[in-house]
């Protein structure tokens, strides 16, 4: 990310077109779209640059939001703003939250895997995946190789950004696999 997003949260990704007219689907960092849906602009990584796009139109097609904004009129322009990541200020991102165990992914990465019993270090999370039923956090081992863990109410314990760690329950045999 560049120097200048340290202010900016990263809320979704232009996915793919709907109709003619300009409209996408954006796909959300978000288990609460309809405040990314109140949102009157969202500012867009273009060049490696923010750029303040308004929000023409914001509807949701079962549980994807599709949105128009002033800054890609037409399909061809969508198409080829595939992948473009749309950001809001931080302060207004942290607003949003209303659920106190709810957290953005780029939140959990970087943080360290530890065990909820004996404090092992199983290694730093690298990505987080979505998946229909639950996210899986990709986890980079310092032996160099990656493992995927359920982020789950049930193995993940505690997620603690100020000492940049998850505390877990590790399932037997998960890191052997």
């Amino acid at each position: 990310m560049p120097r200048d997003f340290n202010d900016y949260r990263h809320v979704g990704t232009v996915a793919k077109p709907h109709g003619l007219r300009g409209a996408f689907h954006l796909f959300m960092e978000s288990d609460f779209p309809d405040w990314l849906a109140a949102r009157s602009c969202f500012y867009a990584d273009v060049g490696n640059k923010l750029v303040s796009w308004k929000v023409l139109e914001a509807r949701f097609q079962n549980t994807r939001l599709i949105l128009r904004v002033d800054g890609l009129p037409g399909r061809n322009e969508v198409e080829a703003a595939r992948g473009t990541h749309f950001y809001v200020p931080e302060a207004e991102a942290r607003q949003a939250l209303v659920d106190p165990d709810f957290f953005f992914n780029s939140d959990l990465v970087g943080l360290n895997l530890v065990d909820e019993t004996d404090s092992t270090c199983y290694g730093q999370v690298c990505s987080v995946i979505d998946m229909p039923g639950q996210n899986l956090l990709e986890v980079a081992e310092k032996r160099g190789k990656t493992f995927l863990f359920p982020f789950s109410q049930n193995l993940v314990k505690q997620v603690d950004l100020q000492k940049g760690e998850l505390r877990v329950i590790m399932p037997e045999g998960l890191t052997d696999l």
